[in-house]
C-alpha cells in the first residue's frame, strides 16, 4: 500500500500494456532449483522463493546455485516486462504466452507488484525478445489482425510426408519472413478425388503484412513446394479480417 494506506495501481488497459511493456532482457543466467535440506534461504540472494506440497523452489543466479551446491532443474534467462502492470490486469499474460507459444517458447512467469519476469529457455531468449518486441510494436501501430488461408489438397499417398515438410520447413520458412505471428494447420474431415484437405491458417498483424508476403517472398516458396509436389496438389488462398475476438470463461 502507499503512505495513504490505498494500494498501489498500475496499468490495466490492455493496449497500452502491449505498446508499452518495453521488454528488457537481463544479461544474467538464472536456475529453478529445488531446496536441500539444511540449505539457509536468508543467505541466498533468491528471486523467487515458493513453498509447494512437495518441497520449495527456488529461483537463483546460476553461478549462486552451483556454489549452493543447488542442481539446476531449468537454466533459464529472465525478461522483465518494464511497464508497470496492474496486478487486476486482464489478458496481459495471457497474449503474451499466445504469442510465445505460437512460436515454440515455454514462458514461466512471475508476477511482482511493479512488472512481469518471464523466464525462458536460455536458447530461447533472443527469439523471445523478438516476438515480444514485434507485439509491441503491433499494440503500438494498431493492431488490425488478418487471416491468410491456404488450402491444399494433396494426393492421399504424399498426406503423411506432406504435411511432416510442412511442420518442418515450409511453415517455418513463412514464418521466418516476419510476416505473419502464428500458423496452424487443419484438416478437412472428408476426402475428393483422391485427395486429402488441409488449411494452413496464418496470422498475419495486418492485410499490408500478407500484401508485402505474397509480393516479397511467396514466388520462392510457392515455386520450392511446387517442385517437390509438381502434379500432386491444387492450392488456393483467402484472407479473411478478424473482425472481433469473443473470450468466454464458464463457471
Amino acid at each position: 500500500m502507499t503512505a495513504t494506506g490505498e494500494p498501489l495501481r498500475g496499468e490495466q488497459d490492455l493496449r497500452l500494456l502491449l505498446a508499452g511493456m518495453r521488454p528488457e532482457l537481463d544479461p544474467a543466467r538464472y536456475a529453478y532449483c529445488r531446496m536441500r535440506p539444511g540449505l539457509e534461504t536468508d543467505r541466498l540472494t533468491a528471486r523467487g522463493i515458493f513453498h509447494e506440497q512437495e518441497g520449495v523452489t527456488l529461483i537463483l543466479g546460476y553461478d549462486e546455485a552451483l556454489r549452493a551446491g543447488l542442481a539446476p532443474d531449468f537454466v533459464c534467462r529472465r525478461i522483465e516486462l518494464t511497464v508497470h502492470s496492474d496486478l487486476n490486469a486482464v489478458g496481459f499474460l495471457a497474449r503474451i504466452a499466445r504469442e510465445l507459444a505460437a512460436a515454440g517458447i515455454p514462458c514461466n512467469t512471475v508476477s511482482a507488484i511493479w512488472h512481469d519476469h518471464l523466464y525462458v529457455p536460455e536458447a530461447l531468449a533472443d527469439r523471445a525478445m523478438a516476438v515480444l518486441r514485434a507485439v509491441e510494436t503491433d499494440a503500438a501501430q494498431g493492431w488490425s489482425p488478418v487471416v491468410y488461408a491456404v488450402t491444399v489438397r494433396i494426393d492421399q499417398p504424399l498426406a503423411g510426408e506432406w504435411l511432416e515438410w510442412m511442420r518442418a520447413v515450409h511453415v517455418p520458412d513463412v514464418l521466418a519472413t516476419g510476416c505473419f505471428r502464428a500458423c496452424s494447420i487443419q484438416r478437412e474431415p472428408a476426402e475428393e478425388g483422391g485427395r486429402i484437405a488441409f488449411v494452413l491458417e496464418y496470422l498475419a498483424p495486418s492485410a499490408e503484412s500478407v500484401e508485402r508476403y505474397q509480393r516479397e517472398h511467396a514466388p520462392a516458396l510457392r515455386q520450392l513446394h511446387s517442385a517437390r509436389y509438381a502434379g500432386r496438389f491444387e492450392a488456393s488462398r483467402v484472407i479473411r479480417t478478424i473482425v472481433a475476438e469473443v473470450t468466454s470463461a464458464l463457471a
